[in-house]
């Protein structure tokens, strides 16, 4: 059984980074979609082929009219209701009405709302430079 396509993707200008070291949280997975739907700065398109995490998206665009994109959000209506966040991570000219933009998935976003958080405890400590020494000692097995 054939489906249409039906994937919507939107590429957007983000002050999120790779290294995560800079994320956002949300109070609940509604306003983590609304912030996202809300960034004015996008190019969104939909009915597209189903895409796949961490692969290529065949943009219909001119490379030089999408390269100060840096995310993208897609959701393969087909098959749920998920949003799924990403990375761009690279992008490579095919033509002049394809891109081909590599991503690579925001684990953080796409999945905030589905950890199970078990009880913890986090042990801070404070340690002065000069007492900061590895406690083993390795040794070379050297002939």
């Amino acid at each position: 059984m054939a489906l249409t396509p039906d994937t919507e993707i939107r590429l957007l200008k983000l002050p999120l980074t790779i290294d995560n070291k800079n994320q956002l949280t949300f109070a609940n997975l509604e306003a983590q979609t609304n912030y996202f739907l809300s960034i004015e700065d996008n190019i969104e398109i939909d009915q597209c082929s189903y895409q796949r995490k961490d692969n290529i998206i065949r943009f219909p665009a001119h490379i030089d009219s999408i390269i100060q994109y840096d995310y993208v959000m897609y959701k393969n209506k087909n098959y749920g209701n998920k949003w799924f966040y990403a990375f761009i991570v690279g992008m490579e000219y095919e033509n002049d009405g394809m891109t081909n933009v590599a991503i690579q998935t925001d684990v953080f976003q796409t999945w905030q709302f589905d950890i199970l958080w078990k009880q913890s405890f986090i042990e801070r400590e404070m340690l002065a430079v000069s007492d900061d020494v590895p406690r083993c000692k390795f040794t070379s097995r050297r002939s």
